[in-house]
């Protein structure tokens, strides 16, 4: 049994309009989603909230349709819609990077001991070298 849609000349030229119109409502529903989730940023929602969760899982539901119907990888569709990964970011923060702050404190502290200690000796050697030439020159 032949397929009927296939079979008739303009076929191709709908499908190809068919998905035009669905990448277009795709894109428009990540611009949504990302437009939310910068409001939620806004009003200091979290990374890894349930707001953001929600709007991820219902854009990577119309993506993972898309994907699907117009034959187009998940990775490709990721490329070419950048705000997707970063509300995948948001609704799925990396936890695996401990934020060392003992470190950059640490590193703070040893930074402005060791540029004082520059400084000085900078300026000694300044005060040093004027007086050397004043000597050399009266």
């Amino acid at each position: 049994m032949t397929n009927v849609a296939s079979s008739w000349p303009g076929a191709s030229l709908y499908k190809s309009l068919k998905h035009g119109w669905q990448w277009r409502r795709l894109k428009w529903a990540v611009a949504a989603a990302s437009e939310a989730t910068q409001g939620h940023e806004a009003n200091g929602v979290r990374p890894g909230a349930q707001e953001f969760k929600t709007l991820y899982d219902e854009v990577a539901t119309r993506v993972q349709r898309y994907s699907g119907e117009a034959s187009v990888p998940i990775d490709t569709l990721k490329a070419k819609l950048p705000a997707l990964c970063a509300i995948e970011r948001l609704a799925n923060p990396e936890t695996s990077v401990p934020q060392n702050r003992l470190g950059l404190t640490l590193g703070v502290v040893i930074a402005s001991v060791l540029g004082s200690i520059g400084i000085g000796v900078l300026i000694g050697l300044g005060t040093g070298m004027a007086h050397w030439i004043a000597r050399l020159f009266a």
